[in-house]
């Protein structure tokens, strides 16, 4: 008898569910009765007096086009910046040519886990083996392994010229800059490592000339080569060659490149860069670091000057500001860059576009002091056009509404 009264209070109160069901039923069917009544009254209205219709499809109209100017549309734009460095993620489908034809160069410098070969005449004091061989295999054991090649003459025009930099997908080219006091272009790779797929690499394809030129490397091994006497491992290695081939390099894992010229010229560093290149996370950033606490690192801009464009409005970018997206945390969704090159004394110069709602520029970038944005209306109308029929809408609805009150109420009383 105790567990049957216990079990009683599980079963729901049906008969309260039923008085709320039937009070909502009543409510909903009442509230139903009273919009169809006012729309057969406005109805009524309408077909008595044509004009209210007219009116209330004016208003209608001239209501969707103010909400149109007002509500934000992504739009295209277009920048024009030059920065001390730059970074971006090359974003297309296949490889792409990056860097060509870079001559003249006094000094190369390529840092980072890879393997390259020499053929040619070698001569070295230290490691005396060498001025036997002409072929020579150099494996660069890690992140901090670098190797240099200069001509033996500075003084004279150098015959070593960089070919051609390939970058594949997802590849990310950061600290893109030029010293033009040492007239050294430097940037850095860094592959896209991805567990499921290969690594194809990025190719780097360098012309020695025939004139011998100065080799160093440092922190490498020769494993193809059995030497009587090996080196010490923190012992550089130092050799002349004389040149029969090109340098064929795949980049599969980070590198840092410095490529050291003579006198740069206006036309010839045009020539360097390939546009169109597919891009994402372009940024005009450094971090300067106290390499004691990471938290202390600061984000610094390295914007020179620029301008940047969107429906039809212009904002100009002065010397350390940030450009910013919608979110002043993001960066601003850059999808091509059309240009790359060379601005003499003042940095890299980046012509770009892409698609956004809004655009932020600042010195902080958590208080931005400029903005553009664009209507929805933007994309179909001038701006001049949309500010006049912003205006003359607001006005015509404001008078239209008071209008067809004022009707609507007379009309209304009457019998």
């Amino acid at each position: 008898m105790a567990s049957r009264q216990k079990a009683k209070p599980k079963f729901p109160d049906f008969i309260k569910i039923r008085q709320w069901l039937n009070f909502l039923k009543t409510y909903l069917i009442a509230g139903f009765l009273t919009i169809i009544s006012a729309l057969k009254r406005l109805l009524r209205i309408i077909a008595k007096h044509q004009n209210l219709f007219l009116v209330l499809l004016l208003i209608l109209f001239f209501t969707f086009l103010t909400f149109a100017a007002i509500v934000p549309g992504t739009h295209t734009f277009e920048g024009n910046i030059i920065a001390e460095k730059i970074s971006f993620i090359y974003k297309g489908e296949e490889n792409k040519l990056f860097l060509q034809d870079i001559g003249d160069i006094k000094e190369l410098e390529n840092q980072g886990k890879q393997t390259l070969t020499f053929t040619g005449k070698f001569q070295s004091e230290i490691l005396p083996e060498l001025n036997k061989l002409d072929y020579l295999k150099i494996k660069l054991k890690d992140d901090n392994s670098r190797w240099i090649i200069t001509p033996i003459n500075t003084q004279d025009t150098s015959e070593i010229s960089l070919h051609e930099l390939r970058l594949q997908p997802n590849t990310q080219v950061t600290g893109l800059s030029y010293d033009f006091y040492r007239n050294q272009l430097a940037f850095s790779l860094r592959p896209n490592y991805n567990s499921n797929q290969k690594i194809k690499p990025n190719t780097l394809d360098i012309n020695l000339g025939n004139q011998s030129i100065k080799v160093l490397v440092e922190g490498y091994e020769l494993a193809d080569l059995k030497l009587a006497k090996q080196l010490d491992n923190e012992t550089p290695l130092e050799f002349i060659l004389t040149p029969n081939n090109k340098v064929n390099l795949e980049l599969t894992q980070n590198a840092s490149i410095n490529i050291t010229v003579g006198k740069i010229t206006k036309y010839a560093s045009k020539q360097w860069f390939r546009g169109k290149i597919k891009a994402e996370n372009l940024q005009f950033l450094d971090v300067d670091r106290t390499g004691k606490d990471v938290r202390d690192d600061l984000k610094v801009s390295t914007i020179v000057e620029g301008k940047i464009r969107m429906a039809e409005q212009e904002k100009e970018i002065k010397e350390n500001q940030f450009l910013m997206g919608e979110d002043a945390k993001t960066p601003l969704n850059i999808q091509e860059i059309r240009h790359l090159g060379i601005v003499a004394e003042k940095g890299i110069e980046a012509r770009f576009s892409g698609k956004t709602k809004e655009i932020q520029i600042g010195l902080d970038p958590d208080f931005p002091v400029s903005r553009i944005s664009g209507s929805w209306l933007d994309g179909v109308l001038p701006r001049d056009a949309i500010i006049a029929l912003f205006s003359f809408g607001a006005a015509t609805v404001a008078n239209l509404l008071s209008w067809l009150f004022s009707n609507g109420s007379n009309s209304g009383a009457k019998p």
